[in-house]
């Protein structure tokens, strides 16, 4: 992720607001508006809200209420937001998909992943719609993010998913990305499907 940063910075080292951010909004989740659980869909990860073993690895349902729309009863993301500032936000999934979290938090650089996607020129918007509008995920260590025909594939899971075993394609991939060795189930494999079409990818996560 900071490779990222300072490529947009033209610097060596990461980029640090001009003013200090501004403290986090202090709102009454009894008068604040309901959001009634709104999920909006995200198309580079679009299992976000059934993720990990109790489906709530990367949202949560919360009274919230979010620090960025202001209301109540929302999915709040549940992930690390990569940010200038020194405290975390409580933000909804609606505020991520719509663009309202950049706009609250006012910073060019922000990343929801400790990931690039290194196959697009980074001024690409497909780039700020993966770092700053598709919820992350907890992975060992900074990746690339693969691109398939100029566009960025969907995260579908980790390797280890029991799932996986009935999904040939799947299966396939991680053979590829692991010099044709089969290593099903491994939780260092994070799977990856064409948005709209038949191709998978194995990307691998050493720890």
């Amino acid at each position: 992720m900071w490779d990222w940063l300072r490529r947009l910075m033209g610097k060596g080292r990461s980029p640090a607001p001009a003013t200090p951010p501004l403290p986090l909004p202090v709102i009454d989740p009894t008068t604040a508006p309901s959001q009634g659980f709104a999920q909006p869909y995200f198309r580079f990860f679009p299992g976000a809200y059934a993720f990990g073993a109790d489906g709530e690895d990367v949202f949560r349902r919360e009274t919230g209420p979010c620090h960025a729309c202001g209301m109540r009863e929302i999915h709040a993301f549940t992930g690390i937001i990569y940010t200038a500032r020194q405290d975390q936000p409580t933000v909804c999934a609606q505020c991520i998909a719509d663009g309202r979290l950049a706009k609250f938090l006012s910073e060019a650089h922000f990343s929801l992943h400790d990931a690039e996607v290194a196959g697009l020129d980074w001024r690409d918007p497909l780039v700020a719609e993966v770092q700053r509008r598709t919820p992350g995920f907890a992975t060992f260590n900074a990746f690339d993010w693969p691109i398939l025909d100029g566009l960025p594939m969907a995260f579908m899971g980790y390797g280890d998913e029991e799932r996986w075993k009935y999904v040939p394609d799947a299966l396939a991939a991680m053979r590829d990305g692991n010099e044709g060795e089969d290593c099903f189930p491994t939780p260092y494999a994070l799977i990856f499907k064409q948005v709209d079409g038949p191709a998978w990818r194995a990307v691998f996560d050493w720890d």
